[in-house]
């Protein structure tokens, strides 16, 4: 029987119909949850979620919700935590569960999610301020965009600002997309391609030592790739 562990919840807004698409993306079963590593993935948003988000792992999820309340995020008890609505994203803490269905083939795990925000203070205070989150990365690319890189645990969030006079630093936050980490990004393409999914080339990654592919699915209903570290 598998034992309850403490990990990080993925939650993505996406139609049931997706559900399919995800299961051939990961070469498993179609359902509304897996675990990949260290992180829990909801395909779908859960009937208290309402949105995209995330929820942190820890062990005793009631203590860390009293000092996000604290720190001036309301949180309600959901189903396995606590979780509150922060500027467009659902924020909060998942508590130890069971395990869902794993990834097979190739895939090994979710690398990072990709959030965009226009406010660069907010978003830092959000999740570096609540949710203890380390800032890893404040650059502005050679390519003109501006990233953050931000981690807690197996969680990495890259944080795309959208920036100019146009841009109302009061609106949403939102997760954007998803890189799926792999063993083999030329035999994740081959596969994916095998089963009639449009694939980008695999192409060198911004970070050193990495390989992607863009999955070109729109029944996955959120922009994903696949990442090789090598």
């Amino acid at each position: 029987m598998s034992t309850a562990q403490s990990r990080d919840l993925l939650i993505l807004d996406v139609p049931e119909e997706s559900r399919a698409a995800h299961a051939r993306l990961l070469a498993a079963d179609a359902a509304e949850r897996y675990t990949a590593g260290g992180i829990d993935i909801a395909v779908g948003t859960p009937a208290w979620a309402g949105g995209a988000g995330l929820l942190v792992a820890t062990d005793d999820p009631a203590d860390l919700a009293r000092l996000v309340d604290r720190r001036g995020l309301a949180v309600s008890e959901v189903a396995g935590g606590f979780a509150g609505a922060a500027h467009g994203l659902v924020l909060g803490i998942a508590g130890p569960t069971v395990p869902s269905p794993l990834p097979g083939a190739d895939i090994t795990g979710v690398d990072h999610v990709v959030v965009t925000s226009p406010n660069r203070d907010r978003i830092i205070a959000t999740l570096c301020g609540r949710f203890d989150f380390d800032l890893r990365l404040d650059r502005v690319q050679s390519w003109g965009v501006h990233q953050l890189f931000l981690r807690r645990g197996d969680l990495l969030v890259e944080v795309v600002l959208h920036e100019g006079d146009d841009v109302d630093p009061a609106a949403p936050d939102g997760l954007w997309g998803v890189a799926w980490r792999t063993v083999d990004a030329d035999a994740t393409r081959a596969r994916l391609t095998d089963l009639g999914i449009a694939m980008s080339e695999v192409r060198r990654g911004a970070k050193p030592g990495t390989r992607v592919a863009t999955v070109k699915d729109p029944a996955l209903g959120i922009p994903t790739i696949v990442l090789e570290q090598s």
